[in-house]
């Protein structure tokens, strides 16, 4: 098991996905002000149908994505440029790994088309 699955975290991140494409329900996307090491910033964030299904079964929190520009191109040329339009569409991830700040980074992509619900894995720990 990754390590990183025992300190779980509210975003959704590559480990998350333990190696294997995800398919989940988009619920909302909405318009937050997080942390960062920068200071406060408003960043658009999805929320998930399963992973809200998931958090009230289990009692944690639910998982969420702060959305970048690469994955919001990749949901708008699935489902549209609005975003309203996005609530109760599908989108699979996939881990990867990215350049940033000079250096190759764990993380999530999405795929141009939706994975089968047998090809479906599951997020975080068991």
């Amino acid at each position: 098991m990754d390590f990183r699955l025992l300190f779980p975290s509210k975003y959704l991140a590559a480990h998350d996905l333990r190696g294997k494409d995800v398919t989940l329900t988009i619920r909302r996307v909405i318009v937050e002000e997080l942390e960062t090491d920068r200071g406060k910033k408003k960043k658009p964030v999805v929320y998930f149908e399963e992973t809200k299904t998931k958090a009230e079964e289990t009692g944690t929190e639910e998982k969420r994505l702060v959305l970048n520009v690469t994955n919001a191109k990749s949901i708008a040329k699935m489902h549209g440029n609005e975003i309203e339009g996005w609530a109760g569409k599908r989108i699979t991830f996939f881990p990867t790994q990215a350049e940033a700040f000079g250096e190759m980074k764990d993380c999530l992509r999405i795929r141009p088309d939706v994975a089968t619900p047998a090809a479906n894995g599951k997020i975080g720990p068991e």
